[in-house]
């Protein structure tokens, strides 16, 4: 098992490889792209949020260790000279909570992204995301499920000890949970610090100043006000698992529950790297206002009624923000529902959104939904046309 999650990680670093290359090809042909390695060590702190983990010995004590690769565009590159300081990657890693009898042994495979916001002489302080998958849980009653999502953000702070190395001591926040894909689970929130050393191949990138995020950009200077604007059309489906109230009494449903909706976002963008917008929000979600359960003798749901899928729509307004980066679009809204029915409605909802982009038209879409503002909800998977 580890060789093969090892070839998978290459694998896929092949890959990235290969965008990289193509994204430059056309403006530079030699040293395209300079690629980074890195391994890291993360201890953490784990805020234990399920009472049935805060024992005499609370699983609180985290480590992981990272093997990363990353690349980034040459700064003669048309992309290179929007992000010079931006690079992106994969990462894979091992976790313990020094319990495996109770989580098992975990491991992660991710993407993520960075850039330096600014230097002062040898260090730099940057901001980077992590987005993955993590499997190989042992179930308990935390963390229910052998898979879960893993969401990362952290403040890198690098020291350039030479062209060709670095040192980083970076601060960093690590979420840990199935999505409500399954049963939803108190999960884990990791609060800790990275201790990395990375080796740079090519380095073009390393002191080069970091393009505001406020001033307008050359290429958008002379267009028009119709021109600054993008419209996105999302189509997306997940699903979910959950529980209702039927008669004063707490029905979990075991098996998912699915999900279905589309987008559609208008953006304008004030500079290469910040764009402020609308969008209009539709969801139909099979685990709403569920009613008339039956349960067996042992307590298993037997069967339920769904009401009519009118019943089982939102649709929303919402205000978004997005930041444009290489390769990825990295997004928030904060909305209010319009329509709804029954006990299950929310009248607000927040989403954050990662947009991976295939060409100039086309992206992955991957987001998440919480109800309520706080209250977490549903993954959302799909795919967006840009216009």
């Amino acid at each position: 098992m580890a060789r093969k999650t090892v070839a998978l990680f290459f694998a896929i670093a092949a890959l990235f490889m290969g965008v990289g290359s193509a994204e430059a090809a056309a403006p530079v042909k030699r040293d395209s792209i300079s690629h980074r390695l890195s391994v890291e060590l993360r201890p953490a702190y784990n805020i234990v949020s399920h009472y049935a983990l805060r024992g005499d010995d609370p699983l609180n004590k985290v480590a992981s260790l990272h093997l990363r690769y990353a690349f980034s565009f040459n700064e003669l590159s048309s992309i290179g000279q929007r992000f010079p300081t931006a690079y992106q990657g994969i990462g894979i890693a091992g976790y313990t909570f020094f319990h495996p009898e109770i989580t098992g042994k975990p491991v992660a495979l991710y993407i993520f992204q960075g850039a330096h916001i600014g230097d002062k002489g040898d260090i730099s302080l940057g901001y980077e995301w992590n987005f993955g998958f993590s499997w190989h849980w042992q179930p308990n009653e935390a963390m229910n499920s052998k898979w879960n999502i893993m969401v990362n953000v952290a403040l890198p702070i690098s020291w350039h000890i030479s062209p060709k190395w670095e040192l980083s001591l970076t601060p960093d926040f690590t979420h840990l949970s199935n999505g409500d894909t399954s049963f939803s689970n108190s999960g884990a929130n990791l609060f800790g610090v990275r201790m990395g050393i990375t080796r740079l191949f090519n380095d073009h990138n390393i002191h080069t100043y970091a393009h505001s995020y406020i001033e307008p950009s050359a290429e958008l200077q002379y267009k028009s006000f119709k021109e600054h604007f993008t419209h996105d059309i999302i189509l997306y489906g997940g699903w979910r698992a959950d529980r209702f109230i039927d008669h004063n009494t707490f029905v979990v449903v075991k098996r998912p529950l699915f999900i279905d909706g589309f987008q559609i976002h208008n953006l304008y963008h004030f500079n290469r790297h910040f764009a402020l917008g609308t969008s209009l929000d539709i969801q139909t979600d099979s685990s709403l206002n569920l009613y008339d359960a039956v349960v067996d003798e042992n307590g298993e749901l037997v069967s339920f009624k769904h009401p009519s899928r009118l019943s089982q729509t939102e649709c929303g307004i919402s205000l978004r923000c997005e930041i444009t980066a290489p390769i990825f679009l990295i997004g928030a809204g904060f909305g209010v529902n319009l329509i709804g029915h029954g006990y299950d409605f929310s009248r607000f909802y927040t989403q954050f959104s990662l947009k991976t982009l295939l060409n100039d038209h086309c992206f992955i879409f991957i987001g998440y939904r919480y109800n309520t503002v706080q209250y977490t909800h549903n993954m959302m998977y799909g795919l967006g046309w840009r216009f």
